[in-house]
């Protein structure tokens, strides 16, 4: 694994993301409990999801220790810090760095009902009072 990188540079793919919810839910796990886990829902091959995982450890994402002949890999990044990451991503590149136009764009795309609306008033409001405070 590299040292020198930083968590809240660390974008993941979604196959990474797959794998990285496996490992938040569980704390820990081994390649082959991820591939188990996935392939409830999902085939994958295991030299798939220890390709990924690897690769999850080079980008500083994930750490592992050796307990008998298994690796037991723990997650280094987050899902708060991941999901800080993708978002900041997508307001830097597609709206300009302006989280408003991201607010505008989910409430003019994604909120489909009434409640949704009502509910987002109500987080906005609560954030406003949690920052008052």
């Amino acid at each position: 694994m590299k040292k020198d990188l930083d968590v809240g540079s660390i974008l993941l793919t979604r196959q990474e993301l797959q794998i990285m919810k496996v490992i938040w839910e569980e704390g820990a796990a081994t390649v082959r409990d991820v591939c188990d886990i996935i392939s409830q829902k999902k085939a994958i091959a295991y030299t798939t999801v220890l390709t990924f995982m690897r690769i999850l450890e080079e980008k500083g994402a994930l750490t592992h220790t050796r307990v008998g002949r298994a690796y037991i890999y723990r997650p280094l990044l987050s899902r708060q810090q991941a999901t800080h990451n993708c978002i900041h991503d997508v307001v830097e590149r597609l709206f300009d760095g302006c989280p408003e136009k991201l607010i505008a764009d989910v409430l003019e795309n994604e909120v489909k009902a009434p409640e949704q609306l009502g509910n987002a008033k109500n987080l906005i409001s609560a954030y406003h009072v949690n920052e008052v405070a």
